[in-house]
């Protein structure tokens, strides 16, 4: 079984924001963990190449990604789809991370095996924490937080986590049974539908683009992006096991990010 852990490195390319080239420092130390903690290869997509020296085990995607923004936030965190669009067929899994993540120890390589083989034989193609956030439970906080479930120019403060991704997108009923999981880590079966999730995921980002580019108002809490582009793909994402996701598989938040620093 083959596996491959995919993320994102995309510098700002606006004046003033050179601070997030130390997103390159963390993915490449993600990539150091993955070669001597895991079995897994590592593929880095990135609009500088220059950065990263490819191996065996590590493979730089050069994305200059000229139809889309670079400069929202440290990056348009909706261009986690390129790290999901055309996976090399080798793969039997896709594992989704942060660039900040890490592996905090060596993993254990049988028991996460049998995992992703129980997956397998119950024909359950993707796995993700918080999948008990749901469309219709977000659409009920949000229409509970409005003057109503149509006034989409009132929100109360604070608003809730999905609020501005309702009140940018609206309600479509063909986005009802999605699941919001947290963005940072997703286990995927490289099947046609993982290019299927990419290609929505990619066009909700390009309708994410049409807004004020000075003032988005839904740059992030990408979930939403990714939960809807499972559905649409036809991907029943379900809750990963906790013991496989802390114990066997061993991954933390923003472990390699030393500096302590969320531009």
């Amino acid at each position: 079984m083959k596996v491959l852990v995919s993320t994102i490195s995309y510098v700002n390319t606006f004046p003033g924001k050179e601070e997030s080239e130390l997103y390159l420092t963390f993915a490449n130390r993600l990539a150091n963990d993955v070669k001597t903690k895991t079995p897994f290869d590592i593929r880095i997509n990135t609009n500088r190449k220059d950065f990263f020296e490819e191996d065996k085990r590590l493979s730089v995607k050069g994305d200059f990604l000229k139809d889309h923004y670079t400069h929202v936030g440290v990056f348009n965190q909706l261009l986690k789809f390129s790290a999901l669009q055309q996976v090399d067929k080798k793969y039997d899994w896709v594992l989704y991370l942060d660039c900040d993540a890490g592996f905090t120890d060596n993993i254990d390589v049988d028991l996460v095996f049998e995992y992703i083989n129980s997956l397998n034989q119950k024909n359950i193609e993707m796995v993700a924490c918080r999948t008990d956030c749901t469309y219709e439970s977000c659409l009920e906080e949000y229409n509970m937080s409005t003057k109503n479930g149509t006034d989409f120019t009132y929100v109360d403060s604070p608003s809730k986590l999905f609020n501005n991704k309702f009140q940018f997108y609206g309600v479509r009923d063909e986005w009802s049974g999605a699941k919001f999981p947290s963005e940072h880590f997703l286990l995927i079966k490289n099947t046609s539908k993982l290019q299927k999730m990419a290609d929505h995921f990619e066009a909700l980002c390009y309708e994410f683009e049409t807004q004020d580019k000075n003032y988005p108002i839904t740059w992030d809490m990408e979930a939403f992006e990714i939960g809807v582009a499972a559905r649409l793909a036809g991907i029943d994402m379900q809750s990963i096991c906790g013991e496989f996701y802390n114990h066997n598989l061993k991954i933390g938040f923003n472990f390699n990010n030393f500096e302590n620093v969320k531009i």
